[in-house]
């Protein structure tokens, strides 16, 4: 089986069942289109050309990929996150760590979060880890406590939280009230003996301050599960272990963020 085909500078025009599909430079599947071509895999050319509609069988059920189309509850959806997805997808990545993530995210009743929280993670390259959460620093007292107060346990293993409703949710507010997390990038600009490492669910974030070219955010809560005893590139590989963070929930976490790493920085 072949596809009568014509390739037009940067334009693909293959003829499928006497309909002609033109793949622009621009589309998201235009290098496994002409890949496919050269190597002769025409049914991989007309999958990527005339998808079916896919409705991804895990989550909630609420994500369909048609195309380079990406649907949310039936409805057209787009964003940055929406768009790595499908490209993840159409490459043939795992995606349920990122499907999980959108889940999670959805139900953030913030806008702003909703729409800014991945680019941050992108930006930041921070890591989503298998259950759809994402990892992130904080600077912590030599005793664990916050910079601040004082007066909240950062030690591994920890759960902190506070009300929604305390945490300013405007980003002009660039140093206000909420649990704060950030980017390698804000390491250096702020104070503290020591670095933990967060898992935050995505439901969790406020906010994104537009200082410090926007790396850092504030949560409602989050979980400490390790320790930055290592070079910030090598931060997710080796998190310094505590005893009250067991050794197979650390191995889970740390093996979770590194293959999600992968993923988020394709």
């Amino acid at each position: 089986m072949t596809f009568p085909y014509l390739i037009q500078g940067k334009n693909i025009v293959v003829v499928i069942d006497n309909n002609p599909h033109t793949i622009t430079s621009t589309h998201i599947a235009y290098e496994k289109v002409k890949e496919a071509i050269k190597t002769g895999e025409w049914e991989t050319v007309r999958d990527v050309i005339e998808p079916k509609k896919i409705v991804l069988e895990y989550g909630a059920g609420n994500i369909a990929i048609q195309g380079d189309k990406f649907y949310w509850k039936g409805n057209e959806f787009h964003n940055t996150l929406a768009d790595r997805i499908i490209q993840m997808y159409q490459d043939g990545f795992p995606i349920e760590p990122m499907i999980k993530f959108m889940e999670n995210l959805m139900s953030n009743p913030s806008h702003r979060a909703v729409t800014e929280l991945y680019k941050f993670l992108e930006k930041g390259n921070l890591p989503i880890t298998n259950d759809g959460h994402f990892l992130a620093y904080k600077k912590v007292r030599k005793d664990y406590k916050d910079c601040h107060t004082g007066t909240m346990d950062n030690g591994i293993g920890q759960v902190v939280e506070m009300e929604r409703n305390m945490v300013d949710d405007k980003a002009e507010n660039t140093c206000s009230s909420g649990l704060h997390f950030c980017s390698r990038e804000y390491l250096d600009h702020f104070g503290g003996e020591r670095t933990v490492i967060l898992k935050i669910n995505p439901r969790d974030v406020v906010s994104i301050p537009t200082d410090y070219n926007a790396s850092k955010g504030r949560a409602c809560r989050y979980e400490v599960i390790g320790e930055l005893g290592v070079h910030p590139d090598d931060a997710f590989k080796a998190p310094v272990q505590d005893e009250a963070y067991t050794q197979q929930q650390l191995d889970a976490a740390v093996k979770a963020a590194v293959e999600a790493a992968l993923k988020v920085t394709q």
